[in-house]
């Protein structure tokens, strides 16, 4: 697989299987142009798009095998939820999306507002277009490999726990037939999180301002204030999977999934590859593999059915969910209405 680096000296992206084009801090519709051209008629970007079999994720009534958030255990507790909520809901802890109180440091490591502008302006065209985000060399290698060694130490530590799925129709004995991942959820300000903590307020900046971009398009049909924390994920090998399902099947609030990779020297052969299923594509899916330092984002809801394939070596990745105000309100209501009807 080819990857060709934006020719723009200070760019931090490169463009996943795209011809060398312009940066397009300068110039977009070439590259938005070829992206377009390539996902809906190629067989030659195989990082991307690959065939698709006609299975379809339907009824809301089929289990829902998305991370429930009400596993967000493990770190220090979050600014609870307004008042407003229903004082019965059943949530974690949940972060107010704001722009980093911190600014200097993301401005001294080179993520100053004309970077983040212009990732966000990224993430809206091709969030709107296609439904999902990859950029490459988000947080830059120095940074990564910080990140990497905070994972590394809390998988040593032996801090992660196995995955769970929000249905209760899943046995706990076939739960690791749907995921196969151990995780812990960080607010990265615990001890030698510190790099965490910066990733995620990094795209915290980058949805923020995306959020209110003038071109936000579908995006703006949302009000994101809140962020879970983040949850780091460990597929240990040996075939280590999750099953295809949908983030947010049931309006739970969720509307952008932020995955962010940490891999390093990742091969077609180590398996592990991200699928995605755009609803709007009937032809082809989108294979991200999950190479050190890329950022993906896509729709949570179901837009995006997706799983992990089986991945041969261990495999990290830190997700975090940003929420849609009104839907987060909408389900809490509904389930403070089921849970009194009980």
């Amino acid at each position: 697989m080819e990857e060709f680096q934006c020719y723009t000296p200070t760019c931090p992206v490169n463009f996943v299987g795209l011809p060398l084009q312009p940066c397009l801090h300068t110039q977009q519709p070439p590259v938005l142009a070829i992206l377009k051209k390539h996902r809906g008629t190629h067989k030659k970007r195989k990082d991307i798009v690959g065939s698709r079999d006609s299975q379809r994720l339907g009824s809301p009534s089929e289990p829902n095998l998305s991370t429930p958030l009400e596993s967000g255990v493990g770190g220090q507790e979050a600014t609870a939820m307004p008042t407003v909520m229903p004082p019965r809901a059943r949530t974690p802890p949940f972060y107010h999306v704001q722009l980093s109180q911190d600014t200097r440091s993301l401005v001294e490591n080179g993520f100053g507002p004309n970077w983040i502008n212009d990732m966000s302006t990224l993430v809206v065209d091709h969030l709107n277009q296609f439904g999902l985000c990859v950029l490459e060399g988000f947080f830059g290698e120095a940074r990564a490999d910080k990140v990497l060694t905070e994972v590394l130490n809390m998988h040593d530590q032996g801090i992660f726990r196995a995955g769970q799925v929000v249905s209760r129709q899943v046995q706990e004995h076939a739960r690791e037939q749907i995921r196969g991942d151990k995780i812990a959820w960080v607010t990265g300000s615990e001890p030698n999180c510190h790099n965490i903590g910066q990733l995620a307020k990094l795209v915290d900046a980058v949805i923020l301002r995306a959020n209110n971009h003038p071109s936000a398009g579908k995006l703006a049909e949302y009000n994101i204030k809140w962020r879970t924390k983040a949850m780091v994920a460990c597929y240990p090998g040996r075939g280590a999977r999750y099953v295809r399902h949908m983030d947010n099947p049931n309006g739970d609030g969720r509307c952008i999934t932020a995955i962010y990779y940490i891999n390093k020297d990742w091969e077609e052969q180590h398996g592990g590859i991200l699928r995605i299923y755009p609803e709007d594509n009937n032809e082809h899916v989108a294979n991200i593999e999950p190479r050190f330092d890329r950022m993906l984002f896509f729709w949570s809801d179901r837009r995006n059915p997706h799983e992990v394939l089986p991945s041969n070596k261990m495999r990290y990745a830190i997700t975090i969910w940003y929420l849609d105000q009104k839907e987060r309100e909408e389900y809490l209501s509904q389930e403070n209405t089921l849970s009194g009807a009980t």
